[in-house]
């Protein structure tokens, strides 16, 4: 799995934890210990998004522009994790071209596809359950997600 929503979600939380200071893109790339490009280029996103403000600029830098309850994890997820590419890599069987056919190879793909579509569809449902207020509340207090979803299930 690609690491931009972690950049996506660490990110927004290290601009709320240091605001209403501008954080250049390079000291958040150290708090995330990537390099400053992963992080300028998810910001770009986050950016154009509306979830954050930036200036260029000696004085420039990044800041958080929405509060965190109003951040839901699935619209996050959903900006920054494609639903193919969560599960595009677990695919296998024949690709289209290759002589020899089997039953088996033949449909592996399209059938792997469609579960793992079902199943994307529905730990996505899951996350748009949560604002980033919710993975904060854990982050300090584990267990938080485990009582939330008990309690919202009875």
């Amino acid at each position: 799995m690609k690491l931009d929503f972690s950049v996506a979600v660490h990110s927004l939380f290290y601009l709320e934890e240091n605001s209403p200071r501008k954080i250049a893109s390079r000291e958040l790339a150290a708090s995330l210990d990537l390099n400053a490009v992963v992080i300028r280029n998810i910001l770009s996103v986050l950016h154009k998004k509306g979830y954050i403000e930036g200036t260029v600029g000696k004085n420039g830098g990044y800041q958080l522009k929405r509060a965190l309850k109003d951040i839901n994890v699935g619209e996050l997820y959903d900006l920054t994790i494609p639903p193919t590419l969560s599960y595009a890599r677990f695919i296998t069987g024949k690709s289209e071209g290759v002589n020899q056919s089997d039953h088996i190879s033949d449909n592996m793909s399209e059938t792997l596809t469609d579960l793992f579509t079902l199943a994307d569809d529905q730990y996505r449902a899951f996350y748009h359950r949560f604002t980033l207020a919710d993975l904060k509340q854990d982050l300090y207090h584990h267990g938080y997600f485990k009582q939330l979803v008990k309690k919202n299930d009875k």
